[in-house]
């Protein structure tokens, strides 16, 4: 509900009241994961909405970029598949997924997820689409292993480490 009130400086006033709706007729919303692992595998999913009265058809595109260059790396994760096909009914959604292999040695990337569709009769182009940068963490762990160590003065002692050595 959007209202106005307007005045003038002899005191009169006028009110509008309308109703206004902010939504999209088409819109994606991917599924994001917070971070990935080098290794990881998953299948990452994007919902598409359609609020409109006509059944819509089109392409979801997913992309994945290096972070620091803005080069496609897609290749690199395994992605057969980038384009896929939807058909989304009048008022519906639908979801659209991706197989995905996170590989070694890439730190930072960007997802980018977009779909542009079409109605049946042709009347109707519609697009959307997001990215996000995610953060890729290396599979190496950091071990830390503590021991109180009490040697005398002139006193050799040997200790071993077991956490470190199993």
């Amino acid at each position: 509900k959007l209202m106005f009130l307007a005045h003038t400086k002899d005191a009169q006033v006028a009110t509008l009241e309308k109703t206004v709706v902010t939504q999209k007729e088409f819109s994606v919303t991917p599924n994001y994961p917070r971070f990935l692992r080098e290794g990881d595998e998953l299948v990452f999913k994007s919902k598409l909405s359609n609020l409109t009265t006509q059944q819509l058809n089109g392409f979801a595109k997913l992309q994945i970029l290096d972070a620091f260059t803005n080069e496609d790396i897609s290749s690199q994760f395994n992605l057969k598949d980038i384009q896929k096909s939807f058909v989304l009914n009048a008022n519906g959604s639908t979801t659209v997924q991706w197989n995905v292999k996170v590989p070694n040695g890439v730190s930072s990337i960007i997802i980018k997820n977009v779909a542009t569709s079409t109605s049946l009769s042709g009347q109707g182009k519609f697009s959307d689409g997001e990215q996000k940068a995610i953060a890729v963490l290396p599979n190496r762990m950091l071990v830390t292993d503590a021991v109180p160590v009490f040697v005398k003065e002139g006193q050799t002692k040997t200790f071993v480490l077991e956490n470190l050595k199993n």
